[in-house]
């Protein structure tokens, strides 16, 4: 057993990794040795993050540029990989978008754009993944990024709530599955993170001061606390766990 986290000759994709949880991750994986894809549809913010880490981790970073709620992005990924070497040992299921509507108003286009990108592309990519790198090589490590929307009721988020429940129980699923291919297929699930995805609420003084009360840890979490957890998953120390979650909220969850 290697108690160390070392991930050298480890080559990681992480979609949504041009901010937040995806790019602190990325961080992560880069400083212990891994070669990380990154994967955003935001091609600004990816280049800009891209060439700071490329500067500091030579010839460990590729960028790619992919929408993953489609056919054609997933694809564009795959390829990256097979043009780079043609082996992927991990998977971080990164890349969602929050959304805040109380249920009776709440519109079917916004409904279905939640779904799709937080839950659907989480699917197809490990699918794709899996059935191309981790299946033939008989071995993977699958993260996907839930959250504590999806182990508990949030009011006024009843797409994202019901997105990231999903991603929960379709995480066992795929566990269940892929066990036999020696793939572990675990999730995260943050409470609420300093990123860009709550920037509306960060910037509420009273919603911060109330989370924060009623965080028993009083702080809202960082991106590098998750990114903690998902090294810990991808690494052999997690080797004999799979079809589960890690809930990393201070202690959100369990009651002030």
């Amino acid at each position: 057993m290697n108690y160390q986290l070392d991930f050298t000759d480890k080559n990681v994709l992480i979609t949504g990794a041009a901010s937040g949880i995806g790019l602190e991750s990325a961080k992560a994986f880069l400083s212990c040795g891994a070669k990380v894809y990154m994967a955003d549809y935001n091609s600004a913010a990816l280049a800009e993050q891209a060439n700071e880490l490329t500067s500091l981790y030579p010839g460990k970073i590729v960028p790619i540029t992919a929408d993953i709620t489609g056919e054609e992005g997933i694809m564009k990924m795959i390829a990256a990989v097979k043009e780079n070497g043609g082996r992927l040992d991990i998977l971080v299921n990164n890349a969602g978008m929050a959304h805040s509507a109380y249920s009776i108003n709440e519109k079917p286009e916004d409904w279905n754009k939640v779904i799709t990108l937080n839950l659907t592309s989480h699917f197809f990519v490990s699918q794709a993944i899996a059935n191309t790198f981790m299946i033939p090589q008989k071995s993977g490590r699958i993260i996907n990024m839930c959250s504590l929307g999806g182990i508990m009721g949030i009011p006024g988020a009843a797409a994202y709530s019901a997105s990231k429940g999903a991603v929960k129980q379709m995480t066992k699923s795929l566990a269940c599955e892929w066990a036999r291919f020696g793939i572990t297929v675990n999730s995260v699930c943050p409470g609420f993170v300093e990123t860009p995805l709550i920037k509306d609420n960060l910037a509420n003084e009273k919603w911060v001061g109330y989370m924060t009360m009623r965080t028993p840890m009083r702080r809202l979490a960082k991106p590098d606390d998750v990114a903690g957890s998902v090294l810990f998953l991808a690494s052999e120390m997690a080797h004999y766990i799979t079809g589960t979650e890690i809930v990393v909220d201070g202690g959100f969850s369990c009651g002030s």
